[in-house]
């Protein structure tokens, strides 16, 4: 197959992230399985995705309250200029990640059949984001299922939703998963009490750092890093042992898991009123060998049944609530680590691109 990967509205921080990894891999096992694969990428700063196509809109210079339409403008004429690069690609299938809607993306549907690759509970994700974003998304949102071919859902939970399913597309869930075989297991490190580690964005709430401020408070003991916050981040009295690193490079968190015991994954998933996800810094602390704590239902690890996997309910006060639960767990998981051979089969990304694929080539068997 001939496959235009798309993405339009991804904030250059979170790509050169997980995002970033989970997208070279995509592209990466889809090109080894022997297909062709063109990366179109609409961005207002370069990023980290080698060979990948990608359009620059300029940041507009300060212009008071035409700031925002002067980005737009320039991002709209941008992606007009990407459009027609896709169109001279001539793809057989488009794979987009589903984003909020600019003009003139309607374009894109009429040159291949386009497959919406839908990660979050989107409606309510654009509301914590201002009432402005949140209408744009739902006033458009509904052209963009219409149109499309089919849809990828990375979890069943979306998969099912009324508003996603309301217009009949064809939906296959794929969650999400990694290449294990890129990641060496760290060793257990020999701390005298534990280190435990989240792995957040500033504005997402749904990761849920403010609760582990009055865990940190409670037991001193712990020893509590946040990755991706700064203290200018944080409007709470910061505890001395929660330490911010802000923004890491790869090595660099790779560096603080090698001392980390635990690993926090999403812990609060009903911020989006969500109940089910597949997060990939969980996938990795996992490659890694980490024991984790989560907060939700995990499409792949649902009802594991193992002693590395703390389950805490998907509430507001999950952390509090079991703060003595995550200590114990804590000091339970020093010097042990996962058993990947229990886990692989259901992270593996290779298996779940297989099944991608299988369901892009059935439009093209449709077509014939």
């Amino acid at each position: 197959m001939r496959i235009a990967y798309v993405t339009i509205n991804i904030d250059p921080r979170i790509i050169n992230g997980g995002v970033g990894i989970k997208i070279r891999s995509q592209v990466s096992l889809w090109k080894s399985m022997g297909h062709s694969v063109e990366l179109f990428v609409l961005t207002p700063e370069t990023v980290s995705l080698q060979d990948a196509r990608q359009f620059i809109f300029k940041r507009p210079a300060r212009m008071l309250f035409l700031n925002f339409l002067a980005r737009e403008i320039s991002r709209s004429f941008t992606l007009m200029q990407m459009i027609s690069e896709v169109r001279k690609y001539h793809p057989q299938i488009i794979y987009f990640r589903f984003g909020l809607f600019t003009f003139p993306i309607h374009k894109l549907f009429k040159i291949a059949p386009l497959i919406l690759e839908v990660n979050s509970n989107d409606l309510d994700e654009y509301r914590s984001r201002g009432l402005f974003f949140y209408w744009l998304n739902r006033v458009t949102r509904n052209f963009m299922f219409s149109r499309c071919a089919g849809w990828v859902a990375s979890s069943h939970e979306l998969a099912a939703r009324e508003e996603n399913r309301r217009h009949n597309k064809p939906v296959c869930v794929v969650s999400n998963g990694i290449e294990l075989d890129k990641y060496q297991p760290l060793a257990a490190p020999q701390n005298r009490t534990p280190i435990l580690t989240l792995v957040g964005s500033p504005g997402m709430n749904w990761h849920g750092v403010d609760k582990l401020f009055a865990l940190a408070t409670q037991y001193q003991d712990l020893v509590i890093n946040v990755i991706g916050y700064r203290p200018e981040d944080i409007n709470l009295s910061i505890p001395l042992n929660l330490r911010l690193h802000g923004y890491l490079t790869y090595q660099d968190i790779r560096n603080v898991l090698a001392d980390t015991d635990v690993v926090f994954g999403t812990l609060a998933l009903h911020r989006k009123k969500m109940e089910e996800a597949s997060p990939l810094k969980v996938r990795e602390a996992l490659a890694y060998g980490l024991p984790i704590v989560i907060a939700y239902r995990d499409t792949d690890l649902n009802e594991l049944g193992v002693d590395t996997v703390l389950q805490l309910p998907n509430t507001e006060e999950n952390v509090i609530q079991n703060a003595a639960r995550i200590r114990k767990f804590a000091y339970d998981m020093m010097g042990k680590r996962v058993d990947l051979d229990s886990l692989a089969s259901r992270i593996d990304q290779r298996r779940k691109e297989e099944a991608r694929l299988t369901f892009f080539r059935a439009f093209l068997d449709d077509q014939v």
